[in-house]
């Protein structure tokens, strides 16, 4: 009956959502579409010096290098995020969805709910603490900088994402997002890879399950209508995501072992430019 009223109507029933259209097109009530869009949209995080001009310019661009590298078109895709590199010294993380400036200045961002606003010379001196304790780190008097990470916490319910380069008035202790990010920054770079390499190899298998739906979806409709509930619970089931195995970050000697092309897609999967030679490639792996 389906193929009758495919036929006769151009009708597609999608049983999934639960909807009929004339042509196959569901809009945003398509599941398919609603990932692939919702994978189109970054976050900024941290601070860095730009105009508002800059921001959206900066926004409209970032989705294109998205979008080459889903038809394969890997060249455009580094020359505009070199693009963004050179000219506004911004990097993008694909597997985050979130772009920054590569600036060492940190940001307040909105402190959650129930906390205490903060005065302005409150501020002033959570900002001069936090300049102070990133010169500590830069020295490698951890000890020093983290009583002063610890003090911050205690006294102001301030945490601080070194990664990210943001601080925050938090009411929920260590039981929030930000406060994951914010330990993860401090954590170990191994401990850091293993958690990134985890997340990574989960959005590439997302990414490439919503790459196949797309493709399927233009060339015959009537698949993503056929699909089952179960199917569609099943296909984003936790027991189908692989497990990133536990191995540490590749030293300096095991890079310069790779081909420039291998390095190159090394820094494709994290999110930074390819361009340069063969020991920039490396340097900017391993920073």
């Amino acid at each position: 009956m389906r193929a009758e009223i495919l036929q006769e109507f151009d009708v597609v029933i999608h049983d999934f959502i639960k909807m009929w259209s004339v042509g196959g097109d569901f809009g945003s009530d398509d599941p398919v579409k609603a990932r692939a869009e919702a994978l189109k949209r970054y976050t900024r995080r941290g601070g860095g010096n730009l105009s508002e001009d800059d921001v959206v310019l900066i926004q409209d661009m970032i989705t294109k290098p998205f979008e080459a590298k889903r038809v394969r078109n890997f060249k455009e895709a580094d020359e505009i995020r070199s693009h963004l590199y050179t000219t506004y010294n911004s990097n993008v993380n694909d597997k985050s969805r979130e772009w920054r400036v590569l600036s060492d200045d940190y940001v307040q961002t909105k402190a959650e709910r129930g906390t205490k606003e903060l005065t302005a010379e409150e501020v002033s001196i959570i900002e001069s603490k936090i300049v102070k304790r990133a010169t500590l780190k830069n020295s490698k008097s951890y000890e020093d900088a983290d009583a002063i990470r610890d003090e911050l916490e205690r006294t102001y319910s301030v945490l601080v994402d070194d990664k990210n380069k943001e601080w925050k008035v938090v009411s929920s202790g260590r039981n929030s997002k930000f406060a994951a990010e914010a330990a993860r920054s401090q954590s170990s770079s191994y401990k850091q890879k293993t958690i990134e390499k985890d997340v990574d190899e989960e959005f590439d298998l997302i990414f490439n399950r919503i790459k196949d739906d797309v493709a399927v979806a233009v060339a015959d409709a009537t698949v993503v209508a056929d699909m089952a509930p179960e199917e569609e619970e099943n296909a984003s089931s936790p027991s189908h995501l692989v497990s990133a195995s536990e191995e540490p970050a590749p030293s300096r000697d095991e890079l310069m072992t790779l081909t420039v092309p291998s390095l190159k897609e090394k820094l494709r999967e994290a999110g930074k430019p390819v361009s340069g030679k063969k020991a920039e490639l490396i340097d900017r792996l391993l920073d």
